[in-house]
């Protein structure tokens, strides 16, 4: 331990800027009312015993750094949660973990036949925007694509009559082309990973503009899929709406290629905060409420969400078990729908209903 430097005057350093930091934070946030008086003597009393356990590690080495780290970090997950989630979009949240999935209660073939079965599918998410579903296929070697479709209506979708089709980029292999299954329709925008790239994209539907932003160390072009017993290819930069908003989730070389999950403001895409997380083998992730939601790969007609990380307050939990069908083996895009409270899954083309 000693030759790899975890035990050293420097990480101590380091440890004890951070929690001076982190004081900082808490009384900054109080003052500018981000916090209230009980939240914030909760924190800095957690800090305070977090300061005496770094003051005794530099005396006896009694305690493990990385551990201490760790907690640390979950607690500035706490008050970044506090800092910059409206309570008006969490209380719409019940607070309590998914307990059940139902069976899929919307059952459509992809429109494009099984010719293409690779790509993603849903409802517009956000609420006051205009009803829009829409299917995103990746028609080149499945993995690049150039247009998304879109009905105005569910019976529509349903009767696959009356859709559009809207040409984001003109080739497979522009600087703004569609590169995997990770996508998601928001605020009349379309969010995809960009070709080759750790790149965020956001097409509006309004103006036909596309903006980007870089995924600081995001890995791509399948350098940290979703994986369990096979890997499920460019899936390495997944897009995902809640009541909170928009999120990213990927994994960095930093972070071992473990999962991060970045909240992203939909407007300018610059990132708001950025929680990283231990990552068990997974098929899948969505969010809802806040709360990331892992699934993995039960048997060829059935997942299985199993993991749970709650950014709210930095807890997490890898018990849960909530089963539900598919109607093939592999998961590609999976996303919840804050609007009508849906899970979508694009394995033919699926929807279900989720209770709390």
């Amino acid at each position: 331990i000693n030759n790899q430097g975890l035990y050293n005057p420097l990480n101590f350093i380091f440890l004890d800027n951070e929690v001076g930091d982190l004081g900082t934070q808490i009384a900054d946030a109080h003052k500018n009312q981000a916090l209230d008086a009980s939240t914030a003597q909760d924190l800095n009393d957690e800090l305070s015993s977090i300061r005496l356990k770094v003051q005794n590690m530099q005396k006896y080495d009694n305690f493990n750094l990385l551990a201490l780290r760790d907690h640390l970090r979950k607690l500035k997950n706490r008050l970044e949660s506090c800092r910059h989630y409206d309570k008006t979009q969490l209380d719409q949240c019940s607070n309590v973990f998914l307990s059940n999935i139902s069976s899929p209660v919307v059952t459509q073939l992809n429109p494009y036949g099984t010719t293409y079965p690779f790509g993603a599918w849903g409802k517009e998410s956000r609420h006051g925007s205009p009803e829009l579903y829409w299917v995103q296929s990746l028609q080149s070697g499945n993995t690049y694509g150039i247009t998304l479709r879109t009905y105005s209506s569910f019976e529509d979708f349903v009767m696959s009559r009356n859709h559009k089709d809207i040409p984001v980029t003109p080739s497979y292999t522009t600087t703004y082309s569609i590169q995997g299954p990770g996508t998601v329709l928001y605020n009349e925008s379309l969010y995809y990973n960009c070709y080759k790239s750790p790149n965020v994209c956001k097409y509006d539907l309004k103006t036909n503009t596309i903006q980007h932003i870089a995924l600081p160390d995001a890995g791509h072009d399948n350098k940290f899929p979703y994986c369990y017993y096979s890997c499920y290819g460019t899936t390495d930069i997944d897009l995902s709406v809640d009541e909170t908003g928009l999120w990213d989730i990927y994994a960095t070389e930093e972070n071992y290629g473990n999962i991060v999950i970045s909240k992203q403001n939909s407007s300018t895409l610059a990132m708001v905060q950025t929680w990283k997380l231990f990552k068990k083998s997974v098929t899948n992730v969505f969010m809802v409420c806040g709360v990331l939601y892992a699934t993995r790969y039960l048997s060829p007609k059935l997942e299985g969400v199993f993991y749970v990380f709650d950014t709210v307050t930095g807890h997490d939990t890898n018990n849960l078990s909530v089963p539900f069908e598919k109607i093939s083996t592999d998961i590609q895009n999976l996303h919840y729908n804050p609007t009508d409270h849906r899970l979508y899954l694009l394995n033919y083309a699926n929807a279900y209903e989720l209770t709390f």
